[in-house]
């Protein structure tokens, strides 16, 4: 079944708390459809739409539904949510418009924008090419294994207390955001558990939020994204450990990111140094991500004369390397360290 081409408004009398289109069980039917083995709505397209929730509610529900596609639809004026997806699979969002306030950017009233653009509460769903140009939280989700393609989020900035997109996942995160565009907005996600980040693009020191609930961090991937920010040192990656400090950290990459304007920060990183003595030191805390966390350590010692001394790796606590030698020579020092090494 399709539903296309049109405008809905809401009335000045809608109901707050509904949504213009609303794929759930109706009231008389209770929940007799709302197993999750008995879905209530398949194979539903709504297409080139443009939804108006008057400020009354929101624009589109999707409630345990199966293989549902929301295509080239602009969503506008909602208050709650612009789309909730909740339990079901396989709801597609793309090619769509979303926002609170019908606004290209820079919006005097910016620090006033609420509600979600899109919130899942659902697995298996994706969201592609798509612009959620003013909301509070541009995508929350609460689900599994859903994916991020060509999402543009330029709603409230990171800076008014806005979010672009917020992961708050109990359990498995197993959710990847590719080729993205987080504008002035960041991402968190709350003890993620295979979680990936890549070919994003972060303006306006817009970073990646990691937030320990319960101190697990397990599979995490953020490589080859690129971050522009304004001089101030904001990190592009950071650690939220306000409540409960990681203490599982296993499998996390944060390499091969591009950083103008902002401090890059890493979880393998290589330094160097000259000397002349018995002792080197190469403190890599201006840049490794996790505090007093080096698994793997490589190094190399190299003496301009003939004499070749004894050498050890004495300390890699508190994210410095200490090398060691038997006798006092001048020397260049070379390490690669490492700490998303399984322990």
């Amino acid at each position: 079944m399709q539903i296309h081409g049109g405008t809905i408004r809401a009335s000045d009398g809608f109901p707050a708390d509904s949504y213009i289109i609303d794929l759930s069980p109706s009231s008389n039917e209770g929940n007799i459809n709302s197993s999750s083995d008995s879905y209530n709505f398949e194979y539903i397209t709504l297409k080139d739409l443009l939804l108006d929730s008057n400020f009354r509610g929101g624009g589109i529900s999707v409630i345990n539904s199966l293989r549902i596609s929301i295509d080239n639809c602009y969503i506008t004026h909602f208050t709650t949510n612009g789309i909730l997806v909740e339990k079901g699979h396989e709801t597609y969002i793309r090619n769509t418009f979303l926002g609170q306030h019908i606004t290209a950017g820079g919006d005097k009233n910016e620090r006033n924008f609420s509600g979600t653009g899109i919130n899942l509460q659902g697995n298996d769903n994706a969201v592609t090419d798509v612009v959620i140009f003013s909301a509070a939280i541009g995508i929350m989700v609460t689900g599994q294994a859903n994916a991020f393609s060509g999402v543009h989020c330029y709603n409230k900035a990171t800076g008014f207390g806005g979010t672009g997109i917020y992961l708050k996942l109990p359990g498995l995160t197993q959710t990847r955001i590719v080729n993205s565009y987080m504008d002035y907005t960041n991402i968190v996600v709350e003890d993620p558990v295979q979680f990936h980040v890549s070919s994003c693009f972060f303006l306006g020191d817009a970073n990646i939020v990691l937030k320990s609930k319960n101190g697990v961090i397990n599979g995490v991937d953020i490589v080859d994204n690129l971050f522009s920010g304004s001089d101030h040192g904001v990190e592009i990656v950071q650690l939220d450990q306000s409540n409960n400090p990681f203490h599982q950290i296993e499998r996390v990459t944060v390499d091969r990111n591009n950083a103008r304007g902002m401090k890059l920060k890493a979880t393998v990183a290589k330094g160097s140094m000259q000397g002349n003595g018995t002792s080197w030191t190469v403190d890599f805390n201006n840049v490794l991500l996790f505090p007093n966390l080096i698994k793997h350590v490589q190094y190399s010692l190299s003496t301009p004369g003939s004499t070749f001394p004894n050498h050890i790796l004495r300390n890699v606590s508190e994210n410095r390397v200490v090398i060691e030698t038997n006798e006092a020579v001048p020397a260049s020092v070379f390490v690669t360290v490492d700490q998303s090494e399984t322990s």
